[in-house]
């Protein structure tokens, strides 16, 4: 498998060809219905068993294990859990800065989760993780390797209001999610997924949300029962999810962010930042579309921030044809430094990893790019999805940034704009509710913001099977 990965260009396609071909030769899998294990598994919702009859699924004895039933609602234990398989390998890694010149490895991932409902008004909620890597990465990776570890634990309490629907404040750790996740996301393609430590109020008034949040992200130790608070990084914020139509919903964020170990401009310092956003989004015959833009003030040592973000997606499905095609543009934009005066770098914060495309590169800061993007179903519940990504640097003065806001070596002292060129294709088979099956293939051609320091070509491709119940 290795051998297929690691031979540029002209193994691009074949992972993806594959399960096609597998997927077409099987038809179309029964219809799965509801998908009731999310991503996030605290949303899960299994109180409908509650009625025996509409037990249907070989989990579902453990879905919902009753414990009693009283004037504040029933009480009742959910189980539940993730496996994940995932082979990944790379021809030139990080651009092959600091790196070796190819690797290939399989993460593992076993979850256990406990949800406790006590009556309509407390809730307890734990997840239990191993995560594994078998073979070398060869560059330095944080959420590879995690033993035995609290992922989540946190308790709910359901507050009477004569607002809305009673207001929920969690305190423990948990995973977050918001909007397109472009700020706070689970971090799914690392093994290890994010989460932080802290308390949120959630409350729904007719279709809006809003949440409350005083949160820090976790550290990730290889040790059993190791993981620890980040003390260094604090964030703290408002996001409201509210309708504007019947075919239209906007986000209003306002979050703010602390790290005590920022580095910009080859400096370390106190970072300090405030990020106003908007987003809106919706789909109406046939047309999506999701568009995004923050702004950012704050300091940094003895130094000002002013940044932002840019992002759009727009796409239509031609829902009558054969496969269902849809044809998209995706761009994005991140301010970079100019190297002087104010900060200029944006900051994502906590962003979905992988951002752009497959190969995990890059993330928003100091980067614009224009992604056209055809997926097709050729049967229901098989879809395919081919990028081609151009990106560029903003400003001439600043580096290229890796995840955890990293810059590579020496990007920042070359003068070339375009950054390279990725293309992509992904295709995901969700068998049944449970079961998804997935390859990604990536080439990453690297231009001159990154040739000039020295960086190569990247070859990417990756195989997973996920089990949730």
């Amino acid at each position: 498998m290795s051998s297929l990965c690691t031979r540029p260009l002209t193994g691009l396609l074949i992972a993806a060809f594959m399960l096609l071909l597998v997927a077409g030769a099987h038809g179309a899998s029964p219809e799965p219905g509801d998908p009731f294990y999310h991503s996030l598994r605290y949303n899960d919702d299994f109180s409908y068993l509650a009625d025996p009859a509409k037990a249907n699924d070989p989990w579902d004895p453990l879905k919902y294990i009753p414990i009693g039933d009283g004037q504040y609602g029933p009480s009742y234990l959910s189980l539940g859990g993730e496996v994940r398989e995932r082979f990944e390998s790379y021809l030139n890694p990080n651009f092959g800065l600091k790196a070796p010149p190819k690797n290939a490895y399989l993460l593992q991932r076993l979850l256990l989760n406990i949800d406790a409902h006590v009556t309509d008004y407390i809730r307890v909620f734990a997840q239990l993780g191993e995560f594994d890597r078998l073979g070398d990465r060869g560059v330095t990776s944080t959420t590879d390797i995690d033993h035995l570890e609290l992922t989540q634990g946190f308790i709910d309490l359901r507050l009477p209001s004569p607002l809305g629907d009673a207001p929920v404040v969690r305190v423990g750790r948990e995973e977050l999610l918001f909007g397109y996740q472009r700020l706070i996301a689970v971090r799914e393609g690392p093994n290890v997924r994010r989460t932080f430590d802290g308390a949120r109020i959630t409350d729904h008034w007719g279709g809006a949300t809003i949440d409350l949040l005083l949160v820090r992200p976790l550290s990730n130790a290889i040790g059993v029962f190791d993981d620890h608070t980040n003390m260094k990084q604090l964030m703290w914020g408002g996001y409201l999810t509210v309708p504007l139509g019947p075919v239209l919903k906007a986000d209003l964020y306002e979050l703010n962010y602390e790290n005590e170990a920022a580095k910009f401009r080859g400096l370390t310092g106190v970072e300090q930042r405030q990020t106003f956003g908007v987003r809106l989004f919706g789909r109406a015959d046939g047309f999506d579309w999701n568009t995004e833009a923050a702004v950012q003030s704050g300091s940094f040592r003895n130094e000002d921030i002013h940044a932002a973000m840019l992002a759009a997606i727009a796409g239509y499905t031609f829902r009558d044809a054969m496969w269902q095609p849809r044809i998209g543009i995706e761009s994005n934009y991140a301010s970079g430094d100019s190297g002087r005066g104010a900060i200029g770098t944006f900051n994502a914060m906590f962003p979905r990893l992988p951002y752009f495309a497959e190969t995990a590169l890059l993330v928003p800061a100091n980067i614009y790019d224009v992604r056209p993007v055809l997926s097709f179903k050729p049967v229901p519940d098989v879809l395919a999805t081919f990028g081609w990504d151009t990106l560029w640097r903003v400003s001439s003065a600043d580096g290229l940034y890796g995840s955890a806001m990293v810059e590579y070596a020496n990007t920042s002292k070359v003068t070339g704009s375009r950054v390279g060129t990725e293309l992509s294709a992904d295709v995901r088979w969700r068998i049944d509710q449970h079961l998804a099956l997935g390859a990604i293939a990536a080439e990453f051609l690297s231009g001159p913001a990154v040739q000039e320091a020295l960086g190569k070509n990247v070859t990417f491709c990756a195989l997973f099977a996920a089990y949730r119940f």
